[in-house]
């Protein structure tokens, strides 16, 4: 299973290259005003606004002679300065208004490629961690049925000993005892042949004591199978209670894998709950990147400030041209 790829994300920035703002002055803003037939009583007004003599022409017609001057003046033509400036102004503008379209356009189509590549970020992260848990799961469960039927044959396999080691137990107690009572009465029924004997041997032999000496020989062997028996029913109580507490001891193991196999499933449980918690952080983490990226993008349409023409330092500039033009035209 691979970790999902992180989008790669290029800025995507052109470069924006201006060209050089020229200065707008012109050679056809000037131009020569000529004069003539200036008196000289005008001359020194006319030389305190610019203007300068070119030539001194007297009047032969009176007496004296009078003066007459010719002038001239180099002076700004209002309108095509004006139409330089706007022109010059409004290029620039313009200028300036693409280039910030074009970054505002670059930065908006960015966000949203990425926008877009982290949606598919986010997807493919979520198919990997599908396909984890789906993994986990599955190999949880494989786990846990290896597990129980682990448990299952082994307590079978345990109660089948058992069942054997109790039936081959009792089959050895049945038959527990046998030879110790044919011994004893093997033993006893020797004795009383000797002591039977005894009494032929010695004509001491009479049905009186022949009957005592068997009643008395009787009674030694009945003390003796008694405590034999007592032996035994001792030993096979002590049996009992020893398969009663291998019984116990396989009905303690049996309850220990019911409780193991319990705790196997909340174990189970536990790690459905853990993969859950981490696809809902995963989620939670993604809704909060989504939600960072469309706020970032709508934060910055919102503030966006485009560079336009000052129309108003135009039109200052225009009746500060046209308030000077009197100036520039006439005398």
């Amino acid at each position: 299973m691979a970790i999902p790829t992180v989008p790669q994300q290029l800025p995507s920035q052109t470069q924006i290259d201006l060209p050089r703002i020229q200065n707008p002055y012109l050679s056809v803003w000037w131009t020569t005003y000529n004069v003539t037939q200036i008196p000289q009583q005008s001359l020194g007004w006319m030389v305190s606004n610019g203007w300068r003599v070119t030539a001194v022409v007297p009047d032969p017609t009176t007496v004296p002679p009078t003066l007459n001057y010719q002038m001239t003046k180099q002076g700004l033509e209002p309108a095509d300065v004006l139409l330089s400036l706007c022109n010059s102004y409004t290029i620039a503008a313009n200028e300036a208004r693409d280039a910030n379209e074009i970054r505002y356009n670059e930065v908006v189509a960015n966000w949203t490629e990425m926008i877009d590549t982290s949606h598919d970020h986010f997807d493919a992260q979520t198919n990997e961690q599908n396909v984890v848990m789906g993994v986990y799961l599955t190999d949880l469960a494989t786990y846990m049925d290896e597990i129980n039927e682990e448990m299952s044959l082994n307590r079978q396999e345990l109660s089948l000993a058992y069942d054997q080691h109790k039936e081959t137990t009792i089959n050895r107690l049945d038959n527990l005892g046998q030879t110790e009572l044919a011994r004893i009465n093997e033993e006893f029924a020797a004795s009383l042949s000797v002591q039977l004997q005894w009494l032929v041997d010695n004509g001491l032999y009479t049905s009186v004591v022949a009957t005592d000496i068997k009643a008395r020989n009787t009674r030694d062997r009945d003390d003796q199978i008694q405590k034999h028996y007592d032996s035994l029913n001792r030993e096979k109580l002590q049996n009992d209670h020893l398969v009663y507490g291998q019984r116990t001891a396989i009905s303690e193991f049996t309850r220990q894998a019911i409780i193991d196999k319990m705790n196997t499933q909340v174990a189970r449980l536990e790690g459905w709950k853990s993969v859950h918690a981490d696809n809902m952080r995963l989620l939670a983490y993604q809704l909060d990147e989504r939600n960072k990226l469309l706020t970032g993008l709508y934060s910055f349409v919102e503030r966006r400030d485009d560079i336009s023409p000052e129309w108003q330092n135009m039109a200052t500039m225009i009746a500060a041209l046209g308030d000077s033009a009197g100036g520039w035209l006439t005398p």
